[in-house]
């Protein structure tokens, strides 16, 4: 504690200096005295002036259609490297600092006065988002990038905090931000589905998860730091990228090693006591041999309040170790070997939801039946929250003795290169992924007991997931391997590559957990391996309630071939053709079993064993025409064939447990412009119109041999139509405008009626408890009807002996999302919500290798929902999880070797 308190009081004492000086004109001279004020305002007038100091701006440019913000230099050099050109020094000053929603790439050399004008540029940025690397403007895709300096300014350790800065991304937290699962326009990753958004780190897609929570298939807490950029493309991706998916990818791109010796020493303090200590270094052994270290520890309270004070008094913290040793060794002048081992460990008390409604007046049969043993419960936490003065938004309930969000991550990645000759490249990439989870959390928030229930040692819930004494949640091993060939024919006007992909993910043993699930139960017994020690009661005797304990076994297979070229009929024209062809397949062995009680006696179990088995095949692919009418613009028009595959859902009843694949025709038109003048910039957009068919959504229900839960259904057709647009402004050499916007049109328009295949397969309280997540005619889930985000920084006036000083507001705005159908509660739609950040970032104090930074995330203090859980209408209430609440912080970073000068 007092090491943050130390850290914080330096940062503090360095930025009131800074604001001093800029008030009272105190600047060391180049002597490093301080002047007097007799001198007749001169240094004032030099401070506040910046006479003799070059403000070029930082050249860069923005995202294509609907970034949200840019990222690394054309150079393809490292995020935040001096080497690259992005740490200033006295001979080349930086650049204004990159807010969230502003883009970090190379500084421009410092212009003569005369010359202002002309270098008022903005730098190309280089992406990969056709596994090659190309000038983003070049590229016909919708992009979103950030560099790990605007993750740094938003404070984002989490990558579903990703969704609040990127127009069109969204994400379905239902279990806590961890293990959220993202979606780009409107194609949502349901629980139990396979991806619709695949993220890869080093060019490999993320380790898959189990079905029985959301878990795997994303970017795990600890790898956003030591990053290149982070790439967010937009639409199908039908051609390049390994695992076939609906609603795009998310590229992480980590540093690589480097030819310079070079690192930093980082420390952040913030709210909610959060202290962050992050390290790196890069070192060149020999000349063709690299090796680069990063850790990154990550520890913050928890910003939820559990007023029971059982298990845990906060929820919402973070408790993260990451650590990456990766090395490139030059093999011979045309063969390179690039490895990365990584290790992330997550391990927090989770984000519980909060009661918040209850159904006071049921309408559905099954509903009131319910709310005549839990209504009066419900009413009674509620009353009573507001009684204690424990209403408040981060205020919750939870009785779960071992609450625990855990995640550890261990991968492999290696990747050689061989360049045959300067217009053929040979590349094999393999990684090696094994993911386990843990959880035990009150998914609904709920502490009251029934009302036939005597017992006050015991508690309905119909969803409380307890740590299994046996299996996590999920423990899966991942084995991917791809072969690529890229070359160059024709003059170089046809650009081509191909490819086959291999991925293997399989079980190490049992995955599940442990549930109450429409039970009365002394919650502290259930972790108990022992069922005789089961303090349960169950007025329906053994038709609605259980203790569910679920063991499952996974296994997925996917294949594929791809070829895809790119053919310059002109240095105007161009066209793209891309056609994979993909195999798919998923099997599991479930075994659930149910201990059952009439009234408090247990019955004989009820096991249930599962071995379903879908394979899936397709052809994938795109066409795209793109026309540079004139230098520095560029239309394109494209039409993408997309598909997600068909698989299986231990968690469900056999017949209800596997689903067909859904196929997508997306079809885009966009422009991608650069002008220069007075005011330099760049403007992007995107026009967009998908048609998907057999669309995967959840459907959930209860059943006497599979307790209360979801499936995955072909739900019909669904129609997705957008738009999105960007853009970056150089107003004046100091100040920059960055702006990023979508539009979301989606609907269900058909949707095939399951009531009766749920009653054949899980009976007839399956058939009444049928609770779709969305209706025909309504917008899809988790696809924000609208969003935008706004920066605005400045680099400050003042002396170069003092070191670059830029300050930035960046406005996000998400609007109505969808977390549920209008028919199952009336708080399906969840708000709009505005955020504010602020940040001023110091860089190179007085010439120093040492930079400081400020940050203040949520400045307005808002209030908002991320997801409900939309059972007001078959369990008779509601919770929701909410959004992070106002936080300030501060940062203090070493620099030395190649990143101190």
């Amino acid at each position: 504690m007092k090491r943050k308190f130390a850290i914080a009081a330096i940062a503090l004492g360095i930025s009131l200096g800074l604001v001093s000086t800029c008030a009272f004109g105190q600047s060391s001279s180049s002597g490093g005295g301080a002047q007097s004020g007799g001198s007749g305002g001169s240094d004032l007038e030099k401070l506040l002036s910046g006479a003799g100091v070059s403000t070029e701006p930082e050249s860069s440019t923005s995202s294509s259609s609907s970034g949200a913000a840019s990222a690394s230099s054309s150079s393809g050099a490292q995020a935040q490297s001096p080497a690259a050109g992005t740490s200033p020094t006295a001979a080349q000053p930086a650049a204004p600092a990159s807010p969230i929603g502003l883009p970090t790439t190379a500084a421009a050399p410092p212009a003569p006065q005369t010359e202002r004008a002309n270098s008022n540029r903005l730098e190309e940025i280089v992406v990969t988002a056709e596994r090659r690397e190309e000038r983003l403007q070049d590229v016909p895709i919708s992009i979103s990038v950030f560099t790990q300096k605007q993750l740094a300014n938003a404070n984002i350790s989490n990558p579903s905090d990703l969704a609040l800065y990127t127009p069109s991304l969204s994400v379905n937290p239902r279990f806590g931000s961890d293990n959220a699962s993202f979606s780009i326009r409107g194609f949502t990753q349901d629980l139990r589905t396979t991806a619709s958004v695949g993220v890869y780190f080093a060019e490999v897609v993320a380790p898959r998860g189990q079905s029985s929570q959301t878990s795997g298939d994303g970017a795990a807490p600890g790898e956003l730091f030591d990053l290149q950029n982070i790439q967010v493309l937009k639409g199908p991706q039908g051609t390049l990228f390994g695992r076939n998916t609906t609603g795009g990818a998310v590229l992480l791109v980590p540093n690589k090693p480097g030819d310079e010796l070079e690192g930093y020493y980082e420390q952040s303090v913030s709210d909610y006591d959060g202290f962050r200590e992050q390290g790196v270094i890069n070192f060149p052994v020999t000349p063709n041999f690299k090796l680069r270290l990063a850790i990154d520890k990550n520890q913050r309270d928890g910003y939820l309040t559990n007023v029971l004070n059982i298990g845990a008094s906060r929820f919402g913290d973070l408790n993260v170790l990451s650590a990456r040793a990766s090395a490139l060794w030059n093999i011979t002048p045309s063969v390179d070997n690039y490895t990365i081992y990584s290790f992330s460990d997550s391990d927090n008390t989770g984000s519980t939801a909060r009661l918040f409604a209850c159904n006071t007046a049921p309408t559905e049969l099954f509903t009131i039946a319910i709310n005549v043993l839990v209504g009066p419960g419900c009413r009674a936490q509620l009353a009573a929250q507001v009684a204690n003065g424990q209403n408040g938004f981060y205020d919750l309930e939870s009785s779960i003795r071992t609450p625990i969000t855990a995640i550890h991550e261990r991968r492999v990645i290696n990747t050689t290169t061989w360049r045959i000759d300067d217009a053929l490249t040979l590349k094999d990439i393999f990684g090696f992924a094994h993911l386990l989870t843990q959880n035990g959390s009150s998914i609904f928030g709920t502490h009251f007991h029934e009302s036939l229930d005597a017992n006050p040692n015991r508690e309905w819930s119909a969803g409380a997931s307890l740590v299994s004494p046996y299996e996590p949640v999920t423990n899966q091993n991942t084995f991917v391997e791809e072969l690529q060939l890229q070359g160059r024919s024709f003059a170089d006007k046809l650009q081509w590559q191909t490819g086959a992909y291999f991925e293997h993910s399989l079980p190490n043993g049992y995955s599940g957990n442990i549930s109450a699930d429409v039970i009365s139960c002394q919650l502290s017994t259930i972790e108990d391996p022992n069922p005789a020690h089961f303090n349960c009661f169950d007025p329906s005797f053994g038709l609605l309630g259980s203790v569910l304990y679920q063991q499952y076994k996974q296994d997925y297979l996917n294949r594929a071939v791809y070829s895809q070229a790119t053919y310059n009929f002109t240095d105007q024209l161009s066209a793209i053709l891309g056609l994979r062809y993909t195999w798919d397949k998923a099997s599991g062995y479930g075994i659930k079993t149910r201990y059952t009680f009439a009234l408090i006696t247990e019955l004989a179990p009820r096991i249930q064993i599962s071995t379903p088995n879908v394979e899936s095949q397709a052809p994938t692919g795109q066409l795209e025409l793109s026309y540079k009418p004139i230098e520095g613009a560029m239309v394109y028009g494209k039409y993408v064939r997309g598909y997600r595959q068909g698989s299986i859902v231990l968690a469900a009843d056999p017949g209800l447990d596997t689903f067909k694949p859904e196929h997508i025709n997306s079809y885009e038109f966009g422009g991608k412009g650069e002008f220069g003048g007075p005011v330099p910039g760049q403007l992007n957009f995107a026009i967009f119109y998908n048609a998907l068919a057999n669309q995967q959504l959840q459907l959930g229900y209860i059943s006497t041999g599979a307790g209360t839960t979801t499936t995955i259904v072909n739900a019909g057709r669904s129609d997705v139509a957008g738009a999105e647009a960007d853009g970056v402004f150089q107003l004046t050499d100091s100040l920059r405008l960055t702006l990023s916007w979508s539009r979301l049109i989606t609907k269900l328009a058909e949707e095939q009626n399951e009531t009766a295949r749920v009653a054949q397969y899980a009976g007839f309280l399956g058939g009444l408890s049928v609770t779709p997540i969305a209706i025909p005619g309504e917008t899809l889930p988790f696809a924000p009807n609208h969003a935008e985000v706004a920066t605005l920084s400045y680099r400050l006036p003042i002396s170069e002996d003092f070191g670059p000083v830029d300050v930035a507001a960046t406005y996000s705005y998400v609007g109505t999302i969808r977390a549920g159908a209008s028919t199952q509660t009336p708080y399906a739609e969840l708000p709009g919500h505005p955020l504010l950040n602020l940040n001023l970032n110091w860089t190179s104090v007085f010439n120093k290798p040492i930079d400081v930074s400020l940050f203040a995330t949520n400045v307005l203090n808002r209030e908002y929902t991320t997801y409900v859980s939309a059972t007001y209408s078959t369990l008779g209430y509601d919770s929701r999880i909410v959004g992070a609440p106002q936080m300030f912080g501060t940062r203090l970073r070493y620099n030395f070797g190649a990143y101190a000068h």
